[in-house]
């Protein structure tokens, strides 16, 4: 056979193209690799979307227990040390001269009243209403209610109790409207400052809820609105910003559940998304075990606090469960000492 026709041959050979079996062999090979590839990827984001759940879970206990033990810690204080056990009681000897504490009875976040108090599940609290609202409580966890000073606060340089104004030691960051505590070794109040400038805090009366009834700082018992004049020494006298605060676990815009937070009289506030319980247990002075809010007998003997909440996952289906909406789930803990109330 000639050269030529060998070629001839051979092309035509090479012009005919795969035969099905070849076709067929390289679409099974095709489809494995693809399906290796496709395995890998869906695992990789399994993976990656378990990891960021957790990640957004460890935030969220992060920051529920920093805000919430930072106030449990600084609660029932008047800024004048441990007052409220045994140095002639000036927790109890409190005074508000806010127009909301003129109430009957007060409302919750305009006096000092216990410092700390605790709700059992479906124990109503006077913050917030439980029920299926956004924002509103769940009735199946605890909840708690936090009053006193926060921060360091001012050493009070002059009381003027003729013109109502506070000379501090320092300049402050203090604004008109403020809610503010003074207090010395005899007793405490509650106020709001009409005025600030510098170093200088004026308090004086108005008409809104938290503004002032009168001007008088007097601890009084069985009035509405003091009428005892007070002059707050100036040697040992402090004056300190006033919060009161509700904890607890409200209905999210989700459909899920948070841990809110309601500051003086504003609105709930979402603290930590994807809490679904919160369990309190405190322990009295001299106790020997942490009790339920339902077993305390007298609130302010309340040395400690046991926090413990439990956490879900934002998305569901990233967990290893076979059953239920497999979310991932965890719960943490804290003990809290109540800074004022120790020895």
């Amino acid at each position: 056979m000639t050269t030529p026709a060998r070629r001839r041959i051979a092309l035509a050979m090479r012009a005919r193209g795969y035969t099905l079996v070849e076709l067929m062999v390289s679409l099974v090979l095709g489809m494995v690799l693809v399906g290796g590839v496709f395995v890998v990827f869906m695992g990789s984001r399994a993976s990656f979307s378990t990891t960021d759940n957790l990640s957004k879970m460890q935030d969220s206990a992060r920051i529920a227990f920093i805000l919430i033990d930072r106030e449990i810690r600084e609660a029932s204080s008047t800024g004048c040390g441990n007052g409220s056990r045994s140095d002639n009681n000036i927790g109890k000897r409190n005074v508000s001269i806010l127009n909301a504490a003129q109430a009957t009875p007060p409302a919750w976040w305009s006096v000092l009243g216990l410092g700390i108090q605790g709700f059992g599940a479906n124990i109503a609290m006077p913050a917030i209403a439980i029920g299926s609202l956004q924002g509103q409580r769940t009735g199946t966890t605890d909840a708690i209610q936090l009053a006193g000073a926060y921060g360091s606060g001012f050493s009070v340089e002059k009381h003027d109790s003729i013109k109502n104004e506070f000379t501090l030691n320092a300049s402050s960051h203090i604004s008109a409207n403020d809610i503010l505590i003074a207090c010395d070794y005899k007793q405490s109040s509650v106020f709001s400052a009409s005025s600030a400038a510098a170093n200088k805090v004026g308090y004086a009366p108005g008409s809104s809820s938290a503004s002032n009834c009168s001007t008088l700082l007097g601890f009084d018992v069985g009035t509405t609105c003091t009428t005892t004049s007070y002059q707050y020494d100036a040697l040992i006298a402090r004056l300190s910003r006033f919060g009161a605060s509700a904890w607890y676990v409200g209905n999210n815009a989700s459909g899920r559940s948070s841990l809110y937070r309601i500051f003086m009289n504003g609105n709930p506030e979402e603290i930590a998304p994807g809490v679904t319980d919160m369990q309190i247990r405190y322990l009295p002075v001299g106790g020997g075990a942490y009790v339920n809010a339902s077993d305390v007998a007298d609130w302010g003997s309340i040395v400690a606090v046991r926090l413990t909440l439990s956490f879900e996952s934002q998305d569901a289906g990233v967990s290893t469960a076979s059953t239920g909406d497999r979310r991932l789930g965890t719960v943490a803990s804290s003990t809290i000492l109540l800074r004022n109330r120790l020895p």
